[in-house]
């Protein structure tokens, strides 16, 4: 199980540097929302998303790698905290940040339901 949310966590990463992508090349889809883009304040909220989706987007890449060599807790709000960075980007009408989100949120409630054992790193070594 916790193999599985090591991909997802990977994939998500992957998928959101395509929704970062958008988030500041179709910063126009926030007008929808009612914001003025052209504005500079519109304009900042678009770059922070931006950012903050990339920082997301690398950050479960990392995380997801490492999954097994950090604890349980740690590794699942992780998760958490990334799926709700790329939940953000609905304000400009993002579906791929939703993706990102779905399965980050996926993998934290993988990582979560894991059992422990499955976050040890001990081995032995057995004499003959």
């Amino acid at each position: 199980m916790l193999n599985a949310a090591m991909v997802f966590m990977i994939l998500a990463g992957v998928f959101g540097l395509p929704a970062a992508m958008c988030s500041g090349f179709c910063s126009e889809i926030g007008t929808m929302s009612g914001a003025n883009v052209n504005a500079p304040e519109g304009q900042a909220i678009m770059d922070f998303l931006m950012y903050l989706s990339i920082g997301a987007s690398l950050g479960s890449i990392i995380i997801g790698a490492m999954v097994k060599k950090l604890k349980k807790v740690i590794s699942g709000i992780a998760a958490l905290i990334f799926s709700g960075c790329f939940a953000l980007l609905l304000i400009q009408a993002n579906v791929l940040g939703l993706l990102s989100s779905l399965m980050l949120l996926i993998a934290a409630i993988m990582i979560f339901v894991a059992p422990a054992d499955q976050f040890d790193n001990i081995q032995t070594v057995k004499n003959i």
